[in-house]
């Protein structure tokens, strides 16, 4: 992906109004990873895009990991659709890291969180080296190098997952 957009829509205190989604797939035994990236086009979310992508629907039955770099965490209906596509593959771990939580006062988000959770789906909030690694695995950065300047959002990011993983 372009630097601009890594640096416009993964930044933790923006707003974006395109969500992206780095992933990483490994099958198998391979020690070969997978690693592509899509974006949300209004109106279908980035989850449902992967979720649609012809190359994971052929291999339902070969164990793989699968990690994601968000924009946002899921909203409650994608969680809902993650879920539903987990459920038809049992052998398939789902690592999530997102960069901000989506309407974290929306109950439904919440929900879906904590659904995700329930279900073995880890969850959490992109730290600096998450930030490092997308920069030099999925951005075209011609060599630029970036300071972070996150850690304050990072950790209250956080901590409002946490208390919305674990309520009580």
């Amino acid at each position: 992906m372009e630097a601009e957009d890594f640096l416009e829509t993964f930044n933790p205190s923006g707003e974006p109004e395109v969500t992206y989604l780095l992933y990483e797939i490994q099958w198998g035994n391979s020690r070969r990873v997978w690693r592509n990236w899509c974006r949300s086009i209004h109106p279908e979310h980035a989850e449902m895009i992967f979720l649609e992508n012809e190359e994971i629907h052929d291999r339902p039955h070969i164990p793989c990991n699968i990690t994601w770099f968000l924009t946002w965490t899921p909203c409650g209906a994608c969680a809902h659709d993650i879920i539903e596509f987990l459920d038809e593959r049992p052998n398939v771990t789902l690592d999530i890291r997102a960069s901000q939580l989506y309407r974290p006062h929306d109950r439904r988000n919440r929900r879906g969180l904590r659904y995700l959770a329930e279900e073995g789906v880890q969850i959490s909030i992109m730290d600096l080296s998450d930030y490092d690694y997308c920069w030099d695995t999925f951005v075209d950065h011609q060599g630029e190098m970036v300071q972070w300047d996150f850690s304050d959002e990072i950790w209250f990011n956080s901590q409002r997952l946490q208390s919305i993983l674990n309520p009580f």
